[in-house]
């Protein structure tokens, strides 16, 4: 059994530049990556059996329309391969049969599972768990969906990593530790945490793919993509690499020559502004407020 594994697209969204130039969002970024690997469902060889998506597929409760209608037509072109299961993370807050109308949710091919859900692929029964923020509530709804080979979820596992900070069960109120883990489920594939990782929990191994393309300048030195498991008596887990837009932190004007056309640039907080503004802006960027007034976010485009 072979699935493609994504999750955290993101899609719609809309942060950090206010000021850029008239509809320019990073908008298109996230679905250029979300495309690029639905599109292993189509093209992939071996193929594989389903596509599920872990999560945060909107970056919002309400995403823009364009967002909804794109996620749509690339689904449903999947859908017509291969089954396509999706859940909401944390970002889809109501829920995917709320988004959009609830479209996701009329196409033919894919399941949309607001609700802990139990399916099986080629003998596999796998249990889908949307994002909960009860540990508690979490470990009833996976004990709930009776004995599965392999859970999906979108969660923060106790020993998960970000940058900077480590998960512990008990200290952060919505980390699942591994006494909520059921004692037959041998593999958790999972969304929320946007580092691709993985490790042993349990009776089971965690494999984080990470988010699809970059969301934050925390995430600059990560490589993005998606995974495909396959799974026997065991799992194996493949990572596969997506493109993503550069990020780079600058100190001065002469950083700058490195910096590739297209990459984010985030200035630190000792770096003389108004030099590398004009720099950047000879350069044909963009230069906008971010976060701080001593820092500036440019674009070169």
């Amino acid at each position: 059994m072979r699935l493609l594994h994504l999750t955290d697209t993101h899609l719609g969204i809309k942060r950090y530049f206010r000021g850029a130039p008239a509809g320019w969002t990073r908008a298109e970024d996230h679905l250029a990556a979300f495309r690029q690997a639905l599109d292993y469902a189509l093209t992939g060889d071996p193929p594989v059996d389903a596509v599920i998506h872990s999560g945060d597929v909107f970056d919002r409760s309400h995403p823009p329309a364009d967002a909804v209608a794109a996620a749509t037509t690339a689904l449903a072109e999947v859908a017509r391969k291969v089954p396509v299961y999706v859940f909401p993370g944390n970002h889809d807050g109501l829920g995917l049969l709320h988004s959009g109308e609830g479209v996701l949710g009329r196409i033919p091919g894919v399941t949309v599972a607001d609700h802990p859900t139990a399916i099986v692929v080629r003998g596999v029964r796998i249990g889908l768990l949307p994002f909960c923020r009860s540990p508690a509530a979490w470990g009833a709804n996976a004990a709930s969906l009776g004995s599965c080979d392999l859970l999906v979820a979108h969660q923060a596992f106790h020993g998960a990593r970000v940058a900077g900070f480590t998960f512990r069960a008990g200290s952060d109120p919505e980390t699942i530790g591994e006494e909520l883990i059921p004692a037959t489920t041998r593999a958790i594939l999972c969304g929320h945490i946007h580092p691709r990782q993985s490790h042993t929990l349990g009776p089971a191994t965690v494999y984080y793919p990470g988010s699809t393309e970059r969301t934050a300048f925390a995430e600059r030195r990560e490589t993005k993509g998606f995974s495909i498991f396959e799974f026997d008596r065991v799992g194996r887990c493949r990572t596969v690499d997506l493109p993503s837009r550069p990020m780079v932190e600058v100190h001065s004007e002469r950083d700058l020559v490195h910096v590739r056309d297209g990459a984010l640039v985030r200035l630190t907080p000792t770096a003389r502004t108004r030099d590398i503004e004009q720099a950047a802006l000879a350069r044909g960027g963009w230069v906008v407020p971010w976060k701080y007034p001593e820092r500036q976010v440019t674009l070169f485009g």
